[in-house]
């Protein structure tokens, strides 16, 4: 196999070999992926933590062999912390977004072998265990980041990325799309029953998840909809105040932990 590591902080992830094709995904500094074919200006891909799959420039990422891979993972993981962080050396500087995992030296270095950088800023604080206090909080950060289809990060995020960053810096790792995030986990079978966290999940009219938020309680939820906002739910559904109208029809809740 051949494997490589994205070399700058936040690059799209195209469905197609086109910068005018959708982007599904964006691909964050550092994260590993299987090279499946490669074209003169474009690769295919397969992100290895979550199976995830598309296209990525040329020119945006390091070929890795098993052995620079297995030196990289011999570091010490961390998940950049919220208020960001940098990498850097003589020449070079990256401006890192928040959930953007590392796998530091004693040094505190992040070694390639092309590319050797120091990071400065802040780690993730938080563990599973401190899901429950708070998931809200750290949410809650995120309100009005703006939507942006297959968006990872503060600057521009969907539905999906956002549930899944935030469920990240709690060590709890969720697949790329809201579909796939609702195959897992457990089901709350009543509204009553919803705690701080759980994530619920929209359908259209094809009966398709497409649409999933985190709940805030029983019936507030935060989820990502031409931005990151808060909203009331009920058995219905999102009812989305300014619009005075349903947004969104509710198909299940589910907890992951």
């Amino acid at each position: 196999m051949k494997y490589g590591i994205c070399t700058l902080a936040l690059v799209p992830l195209r469905l197609e070999q086109a910068h005018r094709s959708e982007m599904v995904s964006q691909v964050l500094f550092g994260e590993l992926f299987e090279i499946l074919d490669e074209q003169a200006d474009w690769t295919s891909i397969r992100l290895l933590e979550t199976d995830y799959l598309g296209w990525i420039q040329n020119g945006q990422f390091q070929k890795f062999d098993n052995l620079d891979m297995q030196q990289y993972l011999s570091g010490k993981p961390i998940l950049v912390g919220r208020e960001g962080g940098i990498l850097l050396n003589d020449t070079d500087r990256f401006q890192l977004c928040h959930g953007t995992k590392l796998y530091l030296t004693a040094e505190n270095t992040v070694d390639f072998p092309l590319l050797r950088l120091t990071y400065q800023g802040g780690f993730n604080p938080f563990s599973k265990n401190q899901f429950e206090t708070e998931v809200a909080q750290l949410a809650l950060s995120y309100k009005n980041t703006p939507y942006l289809w297959g968006g990872r990060s503060q600057w521009g995020i969907d539905c999906s990325g956002f549930s899944q960053l935030i469920y990240s810096c709690f060590g709890i790792s969720l697949p790329r799309d809201a579909y796939q995030q609702a195959e897992m986990g457990e089901i709350v079978d009543f509204i009553s029953e919803i705690q701080v966290g759980d994530l619920a999940f929209f359908d259209n009219a094809d009966g398709r998840i497409t649409h999933v938020g985190i709940m805030l309680d029983r019936d507030t939820i935060i989820h990502a909809s031409a931005k990151v906002r808060i909203d009331r739910m009920d058995t219905e559904g999102i009812f989305n105040a300014e619009l005075n109208r349903y947004s969104h029809k509710l198909r299940i809740i589910k907890r992951y932990l």
